[in-house]
């Protein structure tokens, strides 16, 4: 189980494959297991595929703070400082989304391509206030009539991540498709209690609101190429047409009746978006370095 010591965390981290690489981050109350079970092996012959439990989740220790994007964008530059890994090709889902995002912002050098899967950003989406009571309850009446168990003390900060999987059942998908970990209460009293203690002990709850340095120009000043890849009945997509107005370099897949949780409920569409995306960005490397090897008064012609 290897195991990288990152800004003082032991950060667990698995690698498959080989070719250029690709680090793929999850989101919040999943762990590496939601893209590298049915993701990374359809993608490990072409790429070298690094997948990390983000702080905090799966076998990634949970210090008492530091769960900002900010800081887990950090936590990424230094594992793929670490591994010696120098431009990848970044993917995020969700609120890994987020963190990869912000790792553009802040290291544009540092990445060769992103890839934002259904991901939301708080600047651009925000986070109704935890005290706003009858927004909350709402939420929380709506998962019931749908027969969701949503015991006291749930977390709300997974309240709408709990809606998202509503669509997998309309999907006509069984409960196995859920990755595990992301409704904890169905999985076991140990990941009930891990989940509850990274609320209750930790500052996540109040980090995952927190949009210092990635805000609307911060997100306009980002180069790098970016796959937008959301599903259309998501309740993320008003992140997605709002990077679309921001982002100078980027391409929207909308997939129509999926939800939020479509990577789990359809790796196959994923895996399809990714390797267009990343076979394009191939290619367009070569182009680039064929100019910079060739005459600047010969072009090759590439």
């Amino acid at each position: 189980m290897p195991k990288a010591t990152i800004n003082g965390t032991r950060i667990h981290y698995l690698q498959a494959g080989d070719g250029p690489d690709l680090v793929m981050l999850h989101g919040l109350a999943a762990d590496l297991s939601f893209w590298f079970l049915r993701i990374v092996p359809r993608l490990k012959d072409r790429w070298r595929v690094t997948a990390l439990d983000l702080r905090g989740h799966g076998y990634s220790d949970a210090p008492p703070s530091g769960y900002r994007t900010a800081d887990l964008a950090e936590d990424l530059l230094a594992l793929i400082d670490h591994l010696d890994i120098a431009r990848p090709h970044v993917v995020g889902h969700s609120f890994g989304g987020a963190v990869a995002l912000h790792h553009a912002v802040n290291r544009p050098d540092r990445l060769e391509s992103l890839a934002l899967v259904d991901s939301r950003v708080h600047a651009l989406q925000p986070i109704p206030p935890f005290d706003d009571g009858p927004f909350w309850e709402n939420r929380r009446a709506k998962l019931r009539a749908a027969g969701m168990s949503v015991p006291e003390g749930t977390p709300k900060v997974f309240y709408m991540l709990l809606e998202e999987t509503l669509m997998l059942a309309e999907e006509g998908l069984a409960e196995r498709a859920i990755p595990p970990g992301l409704i904890p209460w169905k999985h076991g009293s140990r990941m009930d209690r891990r989940v509850r203690r990274l609320i209750s002990e930790t500052t996540l709850a109040s980090d995952v609101r927190e949009t210092a340095g990635l805000t609307e120009d911060a997100i306009r000043g980002v180069t790098a190429p970016t796959l937008l890849s959301y599903g259309a009945l998501s309740q993320c997509m008003k992140t997605c047409r709002a990077l679309e107005k921001l982002l100078p370099l980027h391409r929207t897949v909308i997939h129509p009746a999926l939800g939020h949780f479509f990577p789990t409920s359809r790796p196959e569409v994923v895996a399809n978006d990714l390797a267009v995306f990343l076979e394009e960005m191939e290619g367009s490397n070569a182009v680039r370095s064929a100019r910079v090897a060739s005459s600047p008064i010969r072009p090759s012609g590439v």
